[in-house]
């Protein structure tokens, strides 16, 4: 049942939100908010679709409730998946049940147009709710990380954040088409993004001893 407005998420803040916060917006914060639950309450609001792209997916019950949408035929269902993080032993657990030939049901796993990373946290709920932010589907992450987490209701937000994740989805079920082409080969894992050198240790940052003339 959709959410008759994000304030229905309010019993999730630790603080309540000040008087005329925003009415379209409402963000949380680990791990001082219930980020968890809230991300729960958006994706069991959905009603016609929800479609989601997310670099971290490792949350059992956040899973089960994509796959009560995904048992109404009502409901569409998009999942796109980062293959480097996908390729974990727990993910590989949660997404072996779902089966990618249902209808209303697509599921793409691969990397970046550039071979990089997919690092989105991006949920689209009935085309008009938008959960964003720096949140991965893990314990760690909804619980004991620093992260945020913000829910917009705008059509316009949706719309533009729809067209994008297709674009997406759509690249990673072409890689997926080429991998089968090409005999199954496993994907190719994209390097890991390099630190920027204010971010490595010191340690890592310094230049290398001359070697003194032999």
């Amino acid at each position: 049942m959709a959410l008759s407005a994000l304030a229905d998420l309010d019993h999730f803040k630790a603080t309540p939100f000040p008087p005329g916060y925003p009415a379209a917006a409402r963000t949380f914060y680990s791990p001082v908010d219930d980020v968890h639950g809230a991300l729960a309450a958006v994706l069991a609001s959905a009603g016609s679709s929800v479609v989601v792209s997310m670099y971290g997916y490792d949350d059992a019950s956040l899973n089960e409730v994509l796959r009560s949408k995904l048992a109404d035929a009502k409901i569409f269902v998009q999942l796109s998946l980062d293959s480097t993080q996908a390729a974990g032993t727990s993910e590989k657990l949660l997404l072996a049940p779902w089966q990618n030939d249902g209808t209303g049901n697509s599921i793409a796993i691969g990397h970046s147009e550039k071979s990089a990373i997919m690092h989105l946290k991006l949920v689209i709920v009935d085309g008009l709710d938008v959960v964003t932010g720096s949140t991965n589907w893990s314990t760690g992450g909804e619980t004991r990380q620093d992260n945020q987490l913000t829910v917009i209701r705008d059509p316009l937000v949706a719309a533009e954040a729809r067209a994008r994740v297709d674009v997406i989805h759509d690249g990673m079920l072409k890689q997926m088409a080429a991998r089968r082409a090409s005999g199954g080969a496993a994907p190719v894992s994209p390097p890991s993004p390099r630190r920027p050198a204010a971010d490595r240790p010191a340690a890592a940052r310094r230049p290398a001893r001359p070697v003194p003339p032999g």
